[in-house]
């Protein structure tokens, strides 16, 4: 499990670290999480109950009430500001949607902080040439093979706005003690998990 330096009560698990409820166990949480069913969306929603909400983003003021977001290849990305935190699932498609500006908007930018988790990087992230529209600042191409960078946007937008960002650096294709879909379609899944 890795812990983020840059967030109060945020971890990043691994493919090694168990079930949900184990997790939620050993940091004194008895299986109480705010959880969505991610659909690559833009939508984000208050969460204020132990539930399943429908959204690729959840944020709450609810003081030990963890947010969980669930991932294998896209962008666990974990902000926290003054007296709220949040969790969003950014695939392609959601950041093509403008699901990591619209996590922005519900938080206080002159406070806020973001973690970004395990995901495919752009070091394995292979696409097709359609890509090279879509995200012309994120594509790296080498040998006429085109590659994604899910976060530089990210990146570029906290540079340029003074926000505190931390990366894990951690791909999910090429290291093996991460869930893949890209590298083996598994069905399991990564946990962030962040709260106040």
């Amino acid at each position: 499990m890795i812990r983020s330096q840059n967030l109060n009560n945020a971890f990043f698990t691994s493919a090694g670290d168990g079930s949900l409820e184990k997790i939620l166990k050993s940091i004194g949480i008895q299986n109480q999480a705010a959880t969505m069913n991610q659909t690559h969306s833009s939508q984000m929603a208050f969460a204020d109950l132990h539930k399943t909400y429908e959204s690729d983003g959840i944020y709450t003021d609810k003081i030990l009430l963890p947010l969980v977001v669930k991932t294998a290849d896209c962008v666990p990305i974990l902000m926290e500001s003054k007296n709220r935190v949040s969790a969003t699932h950014a695939g392609w498609r959601g950041l093509e949607k403008l699901i990591f500006e619209k996590s922005i908007e519900v938080h206080d930018i002159s406070s806020l902080r973001i973690s970004i988790g395990p995901h495919a990087r752009k070091c394995c992230y292979e696409v097709g040439v359609e890509f090279e529209e879509k995200f012309k600042n994120s594509i790296n191409k080498v040998e006429n093979k085109y590659y994604l960078d899910l976060v530089k946007n990210i990146k570029n937008f906290a540079f340029e706005n003074n926000i505190n960002l931390e990366d894990t650096g951690v791909c999910t294709i090429c290291n093996d003690k991460y869930f893949s879909y890209r590298k083996n379609k598994t069905n399991e899944r990564q946990f962030s998990l962040i709260w106040i």
